[in-house]
């Protein structure tokens, strides 16, 4: 009986050395195998033509009257005309120290007609945007909020000054806080 208890360990350490020896013969299958599924699935991502923007099912950002502030919301899906507008600097309102803000514009019209009505108020436009900015604090236009904000209340601005919506989407291009 002494005779079967030692054969018995020493049987499952055999058993155990041979599972292992097969196990190490397994893990270099494993990662040819992994390797070149990942390589497969490379190439299908690869080979894949580029897929236009896909339509979404949310609703465009609205500007706040209507009008989505995003490109392409002409009708046929191609922007407009676009109008730029030279750099404004201007002083914020502030109690203890002067801020200045930097800021430049595009404007996305509707067609060559009413790119030639808006740049007509020009003068008009560049007031309202400089009267608006003096009224805003620093705090008020950090951010991406305060610019989605901004862009926001200009549109409207905007709308009062040049009427029909000949407006569709104001781009800010340059923004910088001193």
């Amino acid at each position: 009986m002494a005779q079967n208890e030692e054969a018995a360990p020493a049987a499952a350490e055999a058993e155990a050395k041979k599972t292992r020896a097969g196990g190490n013969k397994l893990v270099p299958i494993m990662l040819v195998v992994n390797v070149a599924m990942m390589g497969a699935v490379l190439l299908m991502v690869m080979k894949r033509p580029a897929a236009s923007a896909p339509a979404s099912s949310e609703p465009a950002a609205s500007s706040g009257h209507g009008e989505a502030t995003s490109p392409g919301n002409v009708a046929g899906g191609a922007p407009g005309p676009i109008l730029k507008l030279e750099n404004f600097v201007i002083q914020l309102r502030g109690v203890d120290q002067d801020r200045y803000v930097r800021v430049a514009f595009d404007m996305e019209v509707g067609s060559d007609g009413d790119k030639e009505v808006v740049q007509t108020h020009l003068p008009q436009i560049r007031d309202s945007i400089i009267t608006y900015f003096s009224d805003r604090t620093l705090d008020e236009l950090r951010g991406s909020e305060g610019i989605e904000r901004t862009k926001t209340a200009l549109m409207k601005r905007l709308d009062e000054v040049v009427p029909g919506r000949r407006i569709h989407a104001l781009y800010i291009t340059d923004f910088i806080i001193q």
